[in-house]
């Protein structure tokens, strides 16, 4: 085989590699750039609570009406009391899960 053809091959087989893996700027992206603060806790279907490392806490929230996905600002009051309430309960409900009556 040509030395030419052989350089190409490999000049191409390597670039063939680089291109299967994402750009390093959307694997470290954080999915909520922007927040909504003005969004009613009647108007919320479900929230999905995101942590990754390379991101703060993010609450993404899928509404009611239109079922559009938005990220909601986690400093919000009511936001940081269902938080705390869902917390307590995980923490009760494991509590009384793992508790001693509960081995048989």
């Amino acid at each position: 085989m040509d030395v030419r053809a052989l350089a190409l091959l490999a000049v191409a087989l390597a670039l063939a590699s680089l291109s299967e893996e994402k750009p390093v700027s959307l694997t470290y992206r954080c999915p909520c750039r922007f927040y909504e603060s003005n969004v009613a806790r009647a108007n919320i279907k479900h929230l999905k609570i995101l942590s990754t490392p390379n991101c703060s806490l993010q609450i993404v929230a899928r509404l009611k009406n239109n079922s559009k996905q938005v990220c909601i600002d986690p400093k919000l009051k009511w936001i940081q009391e269902y938080l705390e309430k869902a917390l307590n309960k995980f923490t009760l409900d494991n509590t009384r899960e793992f508790g001693p009556n509960s081995i048989q």
